[in-house]
């Protein structure tokens, strides 16, 4: 996905052209990713996954405008002149992660989380002092009525949003964290074991290495 740093208003679109490479257009751009077979059905089925999402979110001020699903294969977004928070710089820190909670909240809020916040690609940085959060493919939208397995799904990605939060606001730092903010970082089990073996993969690396 391309948000173009040039303009901060436009259009940019993601999806499947069946070709591979990416095409730039004035204000945004297009990612194309080969479209056949399985794999060019399950990129589909995230498109329409990440369309569903943002149908939840209009008038939602932490993401990106969605514009509309073309030919059930190209997810059309609004550009966002920001760049992401691997690479950009926070200038106000403060600013950047109140405002990053109160947009998780309000996704939340919506029935959306997010789910993978983790991922510092994921978030923009605006004028190095405000967040913005895209790429809502693995995003878990909560179902009305008696869906008992996609509400706990929900409920996990939910915990996953602020331990993302969190871990991204105290840097990694998780022994200084508030009494204010503590409340907010809950490891699931999924990532206390990912972590171990994480931990586990690393220290044989580094036998292998010496």
């Amino acid at each position: 996905m391309i948000f173009g740093p040039s303009a901060s208003r436009g259009v940019a679109a993601t999806g499947d052209a069946g070709t591979g490479g990416a095409v730039a257009t004035a204000g945004g751009g297009v990612t194309a990713a080969a479209g056949g077979g399985v794999a060019g059905l399950l990129r589909r089925w995230m498109l329409r996954r990440e369309y569903d999402a943002y149908q939840r979110l209009a008038g939602f001020a932490g993401s990106p405008r969605c514009y509309g699903f073309i030919d059930g294969r190209y997810l059309v977004l609004e550009c966002i002149n920001g760049v992401s928070l691997r690479n950009g710089r926070i200038d106000d820190r403060r600013t950047y992660f109140d405002t990053l909670f109160a947009h998780i909240a309000e996704l939340h809020r919506r029935g959306v989380a997010h789910a993978d916040l983790k991922r510092r690609d994921n978030l923009l940085v605006i004028g190095g002092r405000l967040p913005c959060l895209v790429d809502f493919g693995a995003a878990i939208v909560r179902k009305p009525g008696f869906a008992p397995f996609n509400h706990y799904l929900y409920e996990l990605a939910r915990r996953f949003d602020f331990n993302a939060w969190a871990k991204l606001k105290y840097q990694g730092r998780m022994e200084e964290l508030t009494p204010e903010d503590r409340p907010y970082y809950r490891r699931t089990v999924i990532e206390i074991i990912a972590r171990a073996i994480k931990r586990s993969y690393v220290r044989l690396k580094r036998r292998i290495v010496r």
